[in-house]
């Protein structure tokens, strides 16, 4: 099979490269770029971030980058580690909370906690019950959950079942429960969960976020409820449709509407509002950078005119 293989570029050779490319050094010198490539960030990460900046489509300077400086790389990536990490937390909220309403629901039933889960099991055809008992068996010796994989094997009540599963798993779980229950709110937030699934697994494998914003990029419909409430804050049909049809502002938000539906503390709303509106003003810390890309400051913007209207801080 072909492959298209790139050499190995030291930093010097990186930083030659990148000019090459259109990105200049006017905000940075040459020698803070190389130290920060040399101690702080990689070269393949960090210039995931060119694909918000367009490139000269002909003339002398056809394919290069834009109005770009290396700083305003080192700029988003800086911006999208402090919302890597607001957003996991806020993802971390979202599973704990969505397992005590789920419980709380099943505890209203006259559903049997133990039956739930052998039904769920016997549901799975051969080859999905596999994959269960190969997440399970991975566990069996993990100092966190393992022992309870040994007090309760074969005989899980739900409460411990969804303790030793993966999120991608509780999602599953979540749909059976809502379906043998037949609880609409339940069926309306594993939609959600769903939605952020991606998210939440890109935050905990520190995956960028904001290094594509470009349009129609999305394959799924945004949720109505989340429409709904974007109308209620002043954001137009038209300016919805093209900020949502990006996957990855989709998915952002889609998990701080699921953050504001689910979590009942407002000890953890509260911080999580400090939180949120803490990266906001790092986001627009040097947002004079971006003067000339509409694509960057208005999809900062989007971001933000949620956060003051969602998390305002008390």
């Amino acid at each position: 099979m072909y492959r298209t293989i790139k050499p190995k570029l030291s930093t010097k050779e990186q930083i030659e490269h990148l000019e090459k490319k259109g990105v200049k050094f006017v905000l940075i010198s040459r020698e803070e770029a190389t130290d920060y490539l040399t101690k702080h960030n990689n070269y393949f990460k960090l210039t995931a971030y060119r694909k918000n900046f367009q490139k000269h489509p002909a003339g002398k300077f056809k394919g290069q980058y834009i109005g770009l400086d290396f700083q305003m790389l080192k700029d988003l990536a800086i911006i999208d580690m402090r919302l890597r990490y607001t957003l996991l937390h806020m993802a971390l909220d979202i599973e704990h909370f969505a397992k005590v309403e789920l419980l709380k629901v099943i505890e209203n039933s006259d559903i049997d906690a133990y039956d739930l889960v052998e039904d769920y099991i016997k549901s799975l055809d051969e080859v999905r019950l596999k994959i269960l008992n190969d997440e399970l068996n991975r566990n069996m010796n993990n100092p966190y959950c393992g022992d309870i994989i040994a007090k309760y094997k074969d005989n899980y009540p739900i409460w411990a079942f969804m303790e030793v599963i993966p999120f991608g798993r509780f999602i599953n779980v979540y749909r059976f429960c809502a379906e043998t229950i037949n609880d609409k709110k339940l069926r309306d937030n594993y939609f959600l969960l769903l939605s952020i699934k991606d998210l939440r697994n890109a935050t905990a494998h520190n995956n960028c976020l904001i290094n594509n914003l470009s349009p129609r990029t999305s394959n799924h419909r945004t949720n109505y409820g989340l429409i709904h409430e974007l109308s209620k804050i002043g954001i137009s049909n038209e300016v919805h449709s093209k900020k949502m049809s990006n996957a990855r502002i989709q998915q952002i938000v889609t998990l701080l509407y699921t953050h504001k539906r689910i979590i009942k503390s407002d000890g953890v709303i509260n911080h999580q509002s400090e939180v949120l509106n803490e990266t906001i003003t790092r986001m627009y810390k040097h947002i004079e950078y971006y003067r000339n890309n509409e694509m960057v400051t208005t999809n900062f913007g989007f971001l933000k005119t949620i956060v003051d209207n969602w998390y305002p801080i008390v």
